[in-house]
């Protein structure tokens, strides 16, 4: 699907001048936004940004201050016990 919107030639060379590829710059935003708000999953991203791998939508995600794995703090906290029980060797001694 395309996508076109007028803007005055004016306003296009100075945020050009400034972004660079508007079409680029506004389906970054448009992922950014879409993904926030909970209405473009992961591989959506990836599909509006072009990327070959969902590693690469993760990345642009994480660039942006935007966690991609939302874990609750309980839960890392249960995993991170899990791991320690599991693990065979000897707990190092702090101090």
């Amino acid at each position: 699907m395309s996508l076109s919107i007028e803007v005055p030639d004016d306003v296009r060379n100075v945020l050009e001048g400034r972004w660079g590829d508007l079409s680029r710059h506004l389906r970054e935003n448009m992922a950014l936004d879409g993904y926030r708000q909970g209405l473009l999953n992961l591989a959506q991203v990836r599909r509006l940004l072009e990327f070959a791998t969902r590693w690469e939508a993760q990345e642009f995600l994480g660039r942006h201050g935007i966690a991609v794995f939302d874990f609750d703090p309980s839960e890392l906290d249960r995993e991170a016990a899990l791991h320690e029980a599991a693990d065979p060797r000897e707990p190092r001694k702090r101090g």
